[in-house]
């Protein structure tokens, strides 16, 4: 129904100002109030660290002022390349396998069988387990003379006498197929919520149209499925980077350097050589780099989720 004179054009409904925005940032605050104040005094207290060459060992080097020696040292330090050449390949292969084998099963327990909710609740076992209890758990089975992996390759016939642990060529490999054990679950999970939530007006679309079976899941589940399946990979590739208790347990960062991850060697410096000052200032150096790289990537997870 208009109004005025005939012919006159309708006038246009009023404008609201968009409030998604703000609305979003309220809801941050909360969070950032309670939060912001205790990074600012950790990261505060941690650089004020760094610019000491504090030791344990040595008393008097507490008060011993090195500036940006530790940060120097750090960008010197051939093992702490290394180190983070090990927790990139650690990351890339365990979230790759997870994602791989984690949106498989996903995609495979959306149907409806039998005991369906029983493999639920199987599937949980190994990520209920602690990452220690894990590690020491794998550590027995990989044991070159008493291990159930050594005996299962036995009976195949491909040798009982393998020392994946001890061996710098498949050490790295046999710890993180243990992550993939035990964080694929939670992949499988989380993207099967995010499967069972889809709208099914597209793929009943998509099915009239002929697009079945791989084709729909390569042109329509799995690209409905994007903003799930990209925070998966965010929190997954988080958590991998701060890969500790695995390595730890299993192999202390051996044999050599080849599983010394990050974290082991911080770990091994401030706690075994007690090099207070140097292990934070690589603490540091870790934490800014991965806030540098993950927050650009989480915010396109956020715009995607936003934008769904």
């Amino acid at each position: 129904m208009t109004t005025g004179r005939p012919g006159a054009p309708e006038s246009s409904p009023p404008t609201h100002r968009p409030r998604g925005r703000w609305t979003r940032v309220s809801l941050m605050v909360p969070a950032a109030v309670l939060f912001l104040p205790f990074l600012a005094i950790v990261l505060g207290r941690g650089f004020t660290i760094s610019l000491y060459g504090e030791n344990l060992l040595e008393p008097a080097s507490a008060d011993e002022f090195v500036g940006i020696g530790n940060y120097l040292r750090a960008f010197q330090d051939r093992t702490l390349l290394s180190s983070v050449w090990v927790t990139l390949a650690y990351m890339g292969v365990a979230v790759a396998l997870q994602m791989l084998i984690g949106v498989g099963i996903a995609l495979l327990m959306r149907r409806h069988f039998p005991a369906k909710a029983v493999m639920r609740a199987l599937i949980l076992i190994p990520m209920v387990l602690t990452p220690v209890v894990a590690g020491l758990t794998w550590r027995l089975l990989y044991d070159p003379t008493a291990g159930t992996v050594n005996w299962l390759l036995g009976v195949v016939g491909l040798g009982s006498d393998h020392a994946f642990l001890s061996n710098p060529s498949t050490a790295l490999m046999a710890v993180t197929l243990v992550d993939v054990w035990q964080n694929t679950p939670y992949v499988i999970i989380i993207v099967l919520a995010g499967l069972e939530a889809i709208d099914s007006a597209p793929l009943e679309a998509a099915s009239i149209d002929g697009a079945t079976g791989s084709k729909a899941v390569w042109h329509v589940i799995l690209p409905m499925a994007r903003p799930v399946l990209a925070i998966v990979v965010m929190l997954r590739l988080i958590d991998a980077a701060k890969t500790f208790p695995l390595t730890q347990t299993m192999t202390e960062g051996g044999p050599g350097t080849a599983t010394m991850a990050i974290s082991n060697y911080v770990y091994r410096e401030g706690f075994t050589l007690f090099d207070i000052g140097y292990s934070t200032t690589m603490g540091l150096i870790t934490a800014t780099a991965l806030m540098v790289l993950v927050f650009p990537f989480a915010r396109r997870v956020m715009g995607l989720g936003a934008t769904r």
